[in-house]
């Protein structure tokens, strides 16, 4: 399979992950972000289960699962179709230039360096998607004649309708500021597929050259749970980007440079 079959199969598995999870995201944001001033609601408190059954009680289930949804899948397709797709054709032309083999039998420096190339260029690609994701679901609720009768800008006007208009409101303050916080994308991202991507492979190949296990579900379930340990431990440190904060009205803005 050619690296455009591969980025292709990637991005499409990875509509999988939005699909199933968004509304996780929505319910995390609602908890992590601060109530914009003027904001007429009681704070999300409670822990998951409580901000969950609010936020289906004032908006609905629909509302639950889909804000933000056509971001989230826009983030999944370019993380996930950079960081596997690609990993192939990444990892053997590294190879190929310390004149090492392809495929499994590459060198372990040329897995782990194409794992540091692809994370660093997902976590930049997959940061505008991520912002409006955010953008998005911190600014949602329930309106009534254009005023949100929920969520964290209750009271307020309601400015984003969705993932298009959530677009428009970060590029108004300018093309830069779609990538605020890339720096602390990119170094979680690199993080997370050094820890998994090139694990996963390399683990997969200890076990059949050295230990003789053969290739199945068995040998690719227990390299995912070695992966994920990993790609969980090595990427804890990492920093998180924060809400942003949005913008008018009185509201706390960030410059970007």
């Amino acid at each position: 399979m050619g690296p455009a079959k591969e980025i292709a199969a990637a991005m499409v598995a990875a509509t999988a992950v939005p699909v199933t999870l968004n509304w996780t995201d929505v319910i995390k944001t609602r908890m992590q972000g601060a109530a914009a001033p003027g904001c007429v609601a009681e704070p999300y408190g409670g822990g998951f289960a409580k901000t969950a059954q609010r936020i289906l009680a004032e908006e609905g289930a629909f509302a639950l699962w889909s804000t933000g949804m056509l971001a989230s899948l826009g983030r999944e397709c370019i993380a996930v179709g950079t960081r596997i797709g690609a990993y192939p054709a990444v990892r053997d032309s590294l190879s190929l230039i310390a004149q090492g083999q392809s495929g499994g039998d590459a060198g372990i420096g040329s897995k782990f360096s194409a794992g540091v190339v692809l994370g660093a260029l997902s976590g930049l690609l997959a940061t505008p998607f991520d912002l409006v994701r955010i953008r998005v679901q911190a600014e949602a609720g329930s309106a009534k004649d254009g005023l949100l009768t929920s969520g964290l800008r209750c009271g307020l006007p309601q400015r984003i309708t969705g993932s298009v208009t959530g677009l428009r409101v970060v590029l108004a303050d300018g093309l830069p500021c779609l990538f605020r916080g890339s720096g602390v994308n990119v170094v979680r991202s690199i993080c997370m597929t050094v820890g998994t991507v090139p694990v996963y492979e390399h683990t997969k190949h200890v076990a059949k050259s050295s230990f003789g296990l053969a290739d199945g579900p068995s040998l690719h379930l227990g390299a995912g749970l070695v992966a994920g340990v990993v790609g969980t431990t090595v990427a804890a440190p990492a920093p998180r980007k924060r809400t942003p904060g949005s913008g008018r009205g009185g509201e706390t803005r960030k410059r970007c440079s």
